[in-house]
């Protein structure tokens, strides 16, 4: 998927073609929401007991569709204008989706039906290295210094629940934690980024396997990936001869071996980094909007 500055740009142009109103920092959070349960897992990674792989299947539910939605209602409930809150937020979510879908991530994709379907959605049609990341990337940089310039960063509409809208936010939030974990079945039956796969341990030879910019080392007589799930693995076959990070395609031949039938090197750091500063922008927005609406004291409902 783009980094979150890729994002940015492109969200701000089309949100506000179909609601000239929207406020700049809700088409900002609309930008982040799908990525938060992916923002939380590596957050999260090295500080539980959780395994890898039910991080991995928590994160795949939440991602979906219909939760980030849930997400989109609980935010909305932040604000005075619940209802174009929540129809910004989730137009910045169909669009954040649609966007990943288009960009190439091997064993990766969007999960639009959830939980009715598990298919992952991914068109394929550009590789994180290739020229319409990096113009995506301009034109958030273009946008990103036209609203800096021009948008007012306001904070009038914020408002803590209370009253009804209290416990609706509450529940929300109780739905936004806890539904994934009733849907991390369907996700580990439909084999998702390969995660049951992975957690079959015992019966992996012969079975297909992709992995996603993954770490990548090369030692005397070999090459190893080290996958999301803490494993690493031998790789054989038709290898780079350098790099940091690839996406590979193969077959296990033994439980610790895969041989590779296809690979693209990524180029290390620009996509972290791209995301980091895509994260700043949104976060100093909002601090900058939270700060107006201290100013004036926070209300209530």
């Amino acid at each position: 998927m783009p980094a979150t500055l890729g994002h940015i740009g492109i969200q701000y142009l089309v949100t506000k073609a179909f609601l000239p109103a929207a406020d700049v920092k809700w088409i900002l959070a609309g930008c982040v929401v799908p990525d938060v349960p992916w923002i939380i897992q590596r957050a999260a990674t090295g500080l539980t007991d959780v395994p890898l792989i039910d991080l991995r299947l928590f994160a795949i539910a939440q991602g979906s569709l219909v939760i980030s939605l849930v997400l989109c209602a609980f935010l909305a409930t932040f604000s005075k204008r619940f209802w174009s809150v929540f129809l910004i937020l989730a137009l910045g979510s169909v669009l954040h989706l649609g966007l990943d879908a288009l960009q190439t991530k091997w064993a990766n994709g969007v999960v639009l039906l959830a939980p009715l379907r598990w298919d992952l959605l991914n068109f394929g049609m550009f590789w994180p290295e290739d020229w319409p990341t990096y113009a995506l990337y301009g034109l958030s940089v273009a946008a990103g210094i036209r609203i800096w310039a021009n948008d007012p960063r306001s904070g009038t509409d914020l408002q803590f629940p209370s009253g009804w809208r209290a416990p609706i936010a509450a529940l929300l939030l109780a739905a936004y934690a806890s539904l994934p974990v009733l849907m991390k079945d369907g996700v580990r039956a439909a084999d998702l980024h390969y995660a049951a796969t992975l957690e079959d341990t015992g019966n992996r030879i012969g079975k297909p396997i992709e992995f996603d910019r993954s770490r990548f080392g090369i030692f005397p007589g070999g090459a190893n990936l080290k996958a999301w799930t803490g494993e690493e693995f031998q790789l054989i076959g038709h290898l780079p001869i350098q790099g940091e990070t690839i996406s590979i395609r193969g077959r296990f031949e033994t439980s610790a071996a895969i041989r590779v039938s296809a690979f693209h090197t990524h180029v290390s750091g620009v996509r972290d980094a791209a995301s980091y500063s895509g994260l700043l922008v949104v976060v100093l927005w909002w601090v900058f909007c939270i700060a107006d609406r201290c100013r004036a004291g926070f209300g209530r409902y």
